[in-house]
């Protein structure tokens, strides 16, 4: 798994560490709980619980689990990066202010970079996030922001990665010689996204689609189960 720190008191929600308007019956049991009165907050106690340790154990073997744990835990931002970090596809079960969490989101789109579509709009936006997704995805490149999608070292690595994803690039860089020839080592039906103006370039055309294809390297299959 991956090792995260503690939540700090600043980064808890409203008062407690739960999430707020959350009043299950974890809640409640942990916001009655004479250890509060000791100093601990509700996000210690919270930790403390069985429900709490054997949520957190099952979200480390298969992160979709996320679904499932009580809304309680979902102000966690442990328990929620380690479900990301386990299938990155989990983010689309988080909170919002958990989509908009830097740690949690590069977590998600590390592993999965498709998960850049549930990221907050804010976190779109920023480069490290989407050069990170589309270095494992290309295809998230259609999640960027949009002045992202114009950023040459983002696309190069994008259509690096999946050649299609040039359909994503912005116009400009549809028409950047090196980009779409970048594409079409991936893929060359990726030229049918180049601009007008280089499609209409028939040596260049013949170059592109000429140059021998990307040696991917094996790709590890995730573990099932």
């Amino acid at each position: 798994g991956v090792l995260l720190p503690p939540l700090g008191v600043d980064a808890m929600d409203i008062d407690d560490g739960l999430p707020p308007g959350v009043d299950g019956p974890l809640a409640r049991s942990v916001r009655a709980d004479p250890r509060l009165d000791e100093g601990l907050s509700a996000l210690e106690v919270l930790r403390r619980t069985d429900t709490w340790k054997s949520a957190f154990e099952l979200v480390k073997k298969d992160g979709l689990a996320l679904r499932d744990v009580p809304p309680e835990m979902l102000g966690d931002q442990e328990v929620v990066a380690e479900a990301c970090w386990a299938n990155g596809m989990a983010l689309q079960y988080a909170p919002p202010e958990m989509r908009a969490d830097l740690e949690v989101v590069t977590c998600a789109v590390t592993k999965a970079g498709a998960a850049l579509v549930w990221a907050s709009e804010e976190l779109r936006a920023d480069r490290g996030v989407v050069l990170r997704a589309v270095e494992e995805n290309g295809g998230a490149l259609e999640y960027a922001a949009e002045a992202l999608r114009g950023d040459r070292e983002i696309v190069l690595a994008a259509v690096g990665q999946r050649g299609m994803a040039l359909r994503y690039a912005s116009e400009e860089l549809r028409d950047d010689r090196e980009v779409v020839k970048a594409a079409a080592r991936s893929s060359r039906q990726s030229l049918k996204y180049a601009s007008a103006r280089l499609k209409r370039d028939e040596i260049f055309l013949r170059e592109a689609a000429s140059q021998p294809p990307v040696n991917r390297q094996p790709v590890d299959m995730p573990a099932s189960g």
